[in-house]
């Protein structure tokens, strides 16, 4: 089995990117670089954003120490053996193409594509992936649901293991490394589009070159793209949103939020098949 954890990160004030990303291997890969990492912690649950920028539980260290620290954690996941895959969506895009959209929509987005791209490793090694994701208690119900969703399509079940769970940084080293892992997918578009521009973080310069660590964005062209072709999507899918308004009345429904489109997304699989 390989075992995937992930996480989220936005920038300070989630207005231009939102990433989830994970790190994904075999037990043996984490087990190595789990007990590096605790022993550079030193006791101390890491957190990227509080590192970096010299906060919290890190205040009382030197700002060279947590670059080091940081520095260190980056290249002991480098040489780890381990892999990830990020995907974040340009929030200030999806503003400019799509005001009206949901703001939970980005998050759903990305996990999405995230566990497909960790569904892909999997099938790729002829192997099973088993999902631990940092908690997000306003979204783990509908979450739990987007996955069972995945979970029970012909072409996920034999390579996404039968539940996703959920724990607590502080007290995992494993999601400890995969919120850095996501936060320098997030910095590594934030640096491109924010207001001040930056040059690649040598963090994620270190991580990319190993060619295990990849990210993908969803920008302005690609909310174009759904827009323009969102007519034959939605004959392809049998789903749209005159149609889900009308199931909203019908199940006497009155309110548009994420747990109903995801319910409405069970009822349509359920009515048409896959």
């Amino acid at each position: 089995m390989l075992f995937a954890f992930g996480d989220e990160s936005a920038d300070e004030k989630k207005e231009r990117v939102f990433a989830v990303g994970a790190v994904i291997g075999s037990e043996q890969h984490w087990t190595w670089l789990e007990d590096r990492w605790n022993i550079i912690c030193d006791g101390v649950p890491f957190h990227a954003n509080d590192c970096d920028g010299n906060r919290e539980d890190f205040a009382q260290f030197t700002l060279e120490q947590n670059q080091e620290r940081y520095k260190l954690l980056t290249k002991m996941l480098a040489i780890s053996g381990l892999g990830g895959f990020g995907i974040a969506v340009d929030l200030a895009a999806q503003r400019r193409v799509n005001p009206d959209a949901l703001e939970s929509l980005a998050y759903y987005k990305c996990f999405i594509e995230l566990i497909q791209k960790m569904r892909n490793c999997a099938e790729n090694n002829k192997d099973i992936v088993k999902f631990t994701f940092d908690m997000r208690p306003e979204s783990e119900h509908n979450t739990g649901v987007l996955y069972a969703i995945a979970k029970n399509t012909s072409n996920w079940k034999r390579f996404i293991d039968s539940e996703i769970s959920f724990g607590c940084s502080k007290d995992s080293a494993r999601l400890q490394v995969a919120d850095l892992f996501t936060r320098e997918v997030m910095k590594a578009w934030d640096n491109k589009i924010g207001p001040v521009k930056r040059p690649m973080r040598k963090s994620w310069k270190c991580l990319r070159e190993t060619n295990r660590f990849h990210a993908e964005v969803f920008s302005e062209e690609w909310f174009r793209g759904l827009i323009q072709n969102m007519p034959e999507l939605e004959k392809v899918t049998g789903m749209s949103m005159s149609d889900y308004v009308r199931w909203l009345s019908a199940t006497r429904r009155k309110v548009d939020n994420i747990s109903n489109r995801f319910e409405y997304m069970r009822f349509v699989i359920q009515r048409d098949g896959e």
